[in-house]
């Protein structure tokens, strides 16, 4: 696997000439100690049947070779037997083998997924261990225990899957997109194989380039990434881990030693190229970044400025920390210098890599000494930009997670608002597997928060005024506005009385909704809305993204007057014909018809505006004296008044002026037509409180 030569930090490429190897331990301990574990495991397992008085030794550096070379699982069974054995011959092993036996016997238990067995063990380490980085590490694995049922439960509002058309039988890890989105992925992948790796028995680690054709179904090709790239995957070394700038312009990767020379002690270090005239130069080692330690996982952030990557160098913590380069020089210059260790909040007595960071400031890691699920976990520190250590570091959990190793999450596209959404991530989990490790997809937003967005939306209805019957109205205009009376959204209600204000809600907020037809009135012709208080909690959602609506409902009437509308939005009272016999003041019938008519519309128009006062104003032509015109104008507007009181307006409410031959409508008038016209009356609003 990709890791043999992360994890065996004391692993080298050199291979050593055997020589007086005499017996199958002999040469089963030389291959073990030049770290050629795959070589090493056929003659341990030779010993043990050889030697069963022996096998002790020979099961526990079984385990040691399948741990070392990243393969837990295998190691399982064999620490089982050696444990088995001890009791009978203690002697075998060192206190140091005791040890380590004792702790990676827990750790094996964990990643087959047997955590109460392994909580047993991990808690006797705690007390007879030697080795206090372990002993912490033990200690974090018993206080994570109660939380393994739920990091366990695969949260809904993720969705993993298997990239089968870029998976091989070999490891296949570490995709990263050069170029736009839906173009090319390049990858690491030992499937080539063409020349085998003392460590783990599979090939040596290369570039490789996937070309999407369906970015839909993930469907594609893969190529080794050679073309125009003749100084990349090198025989005999691993190459992986490649990330780009985002100006496309700028390479880092990964690579280990040759095994060759005095300079190649260092087991992986970080290389950078540039893209010059159509092609990527001679990569060159990173000098003011590698040490003379293990350094790799490199990551460039999306602003380009930053490197973060993991290293085993003497500032760590533990086994592997992040750490961080700033990005100096211009051009075919530019470099990376600087190297800084992230805060000790986030670095452990374990090992942290494949650091990755979204868009939003999201800093993403693999880490195996936080506690978890098992092997490697993703954790996440959120807006690490601007909280740095302060960030609530925290497990992302199932189907992120497995028991198996989980690492390299990356966000490659965002939402229509700008928060990730999906991405890859890379695991040896074996269920729906292809190979070694896989490449998978995930669909989500964020790993550690919901999303919500607040819309309002209705029905408008036309009721009866006599029967108070109500069916849907079509054709409503609707207007959103905000606390200052800027208008946000206007609509209109469909066939079905529907309508909907496409434009988010602000929570805590105080909005106003005009409504309203022409020929209806409505007593929300301006109404008020607000989200105050109404936001819910995001982190009792199910999914990631959730819409929430506020419904409401807008009832008009048929607008029985005709009545007109300020800028505004506010409704005023229409003129009437009230007629009477002639020189008299008293009703005739078709004038307390119309009255009852306007009765209805006053129960709605003071219902919609319950702070007016409103003048009910007689009019008279201009024949006749001034003075006997004033009273009669009066007279007859008190009858109208007194009427509508006895049909059930409030007195309070309404106001009866007689203005007689004051306000012709038309001045002058000659015909009957145009005195008619003059014989009117008003209805005005004369005052509102506040």
């Amino acid at each position: 696997m990709k890791y043999t030569y992360i994890f065996s930090i004391t692993m080298s490429l050199v291979f050593l000439i055997l020589s007086g190897c005499s017996t199958t331990l002999q040469k089963a301990q030389s291959e073990f100690d030049r770290a050629a574990y795959q070589n090493a495991i056929p003659l341990f397992k030779a010993q043990a049947e050889e030697k069963p008085d022996e096998a002790l030794l020979a099961y526990y550096k079984l385990g040691e070779c399948y741990r070392r070379s990243n393969r837990i699982e295998q190691a399982l069974p064999h620490y089982e037997k050696a444990l088995s054995l001890l009791p009978q011959y203690p002697d075998l092993l060192t206190s140091a083998d005791k040890d380590t036996l004792q702790f990676y016997y827990a750790q094996a238990l964990h990643t087959a997924q047997r955590y109460d067995e392994a909580k047993v063990e991990y808690e006797k380490y705690v007390q007879e261990g030697r080795t206090a980085k372990l002993k912490n590490i033990a200690q974090v694995q018993i206080e994570t225990h109660p939380n393994l049922a739920q990091l366990q439960k695969p949260q809904p509002f993720v969705v993993v899957e298997n990239l089968k058309s870029i998976n091989s039988p070999a490891s296949d890890f570490s995709p990263t997109p050069m170029g736009k989105e839906n173009g090319s992925l390049i990858f690491s992948s030992a499937r080539r194989n063409e020349k085998s790796y003392a460590g783990t028995g599979a090939g040596y680690y290369d570039l490789y380039n996937f070309s999407y054709l369906d970015s839909a179904q993930g469907t594609g090709s893969v190529a080794i990434w050679e073309a125009q790239n003749p100084n990349f995957n090198l025989e005999g070394v691993h190459e992986s881990s490649a990330t780009f700038s985002p100006d496309g312009k700028l390479l880092v990767f990964a690579r280990s030693g040759k095994g060759k020379g005095a300079d190649d002690d260092k087991e992986v270090s970080l290389y950078l190229s540039h893209w010059v005239e159509n092609a990527w130069s001679e990569p060159q080692p990173l000098s003011y970044i590698n040490s003379t330690a293990w350094d790799g996982t490199p990551f460039i952030a999306p602003d380009g400025k930053t490197l973060y990557f993991a290293s085993n160098r003497a500032s760590s913590k533990g086994g592997l920390d992040l750490y961080k380069a700033t990005l100096t020089g211009e051009g075919a210059n530019r470099t990376f210098t600087n190297a800084e260790k992230l805060p000790d909040a986030l670095n452990t007595e374990g090992n942290e890599m494949f650091p990755t960071l979204d868009a939003a400031g999201n800093l993403y890691f693999a880490s195996d000494g936080r506690g978890g699920l098992g092997g490697l976990d993703i954790f996440i520190a959120p807006d690490f930009e601007k909280q740095g250590e302060k960030a609530e570091i925290r497990n992302v959990g199932a189907p992120m997670n497995s028991s198996a190793d989980d690492f390299g999450l990356l966000f490659t596209a965002l939402s229509n608002n700008g928060k990730p959404m999906k991405g890859f991530l890379v695991s040896n989990r074996k269920e729906g597997s292809v190979g070694d490790d896989d490449i998978y997809r995930f669909s989500l937003d964020s790993l550690e928060m919901r999303f919500v967005e607040y819309y309002l939306r209705g029905i408008t209805y036309l009721a009866d005024v006599n029967t108070g019957t109500k069916t849907v109205l079509a054709g409503v205009n609707l207007s959103l506005l905000d606390e200052k009376g800027n208008t946000l959204f206007k609509t209109q209600s469909d066939a079905s009385g529907k309508f909907l204000f496409d434009t988010l809600l602000v929570m805590d907020k105080n909005y106003t909704v005009t409504v309203g037809k022409e020929g209806y009135i409505t007593r929300s012709a301006k109404s008020k809305f607000s989200t105050l208080g109404r936001g819910v909690d995001e982190k009792s959602l199910p999914q990631m993204y959730n819409t929430i609506y506020f419904d409401t409902t807008y009832t008009l009437t048929k607008d029985l007057l005709v009545t007109t509308t300020t800028d505004k939005g506010d409704i005023l009272p229409p003129e009437i014909t009230i007629l009477y016999e002639y020189d008299k003041d008293r009703l005739t019938q078709a004038s307390k018809d119309s009255l009852d008519v306007f009765v209805k519309f006053l129960n709605e128009y003071l219902t919609i505006y319950p702070d007016v006062e409103l003048v009910f104003g007689s009019h008279t032509d201009e024949r006749g004296s001034n003075s006997y015109n004033q009273k009669l104008s009066q007279r007859r507007a008190n009858s109208a008044v007194n009427y509508l009181i006895s049909k059930g307006v409030e007195k309070a409410k309404i106001k009866a002026v007689g203005y007689g031959e004051e306000r012709p409508k038309v001045p002058k008038a000659k015909t009957e037509e145009e005195h008619q016209l003059n014989r009117r009356t008003t209805i005005e609003v004369r005052k509102t409180k506040g």
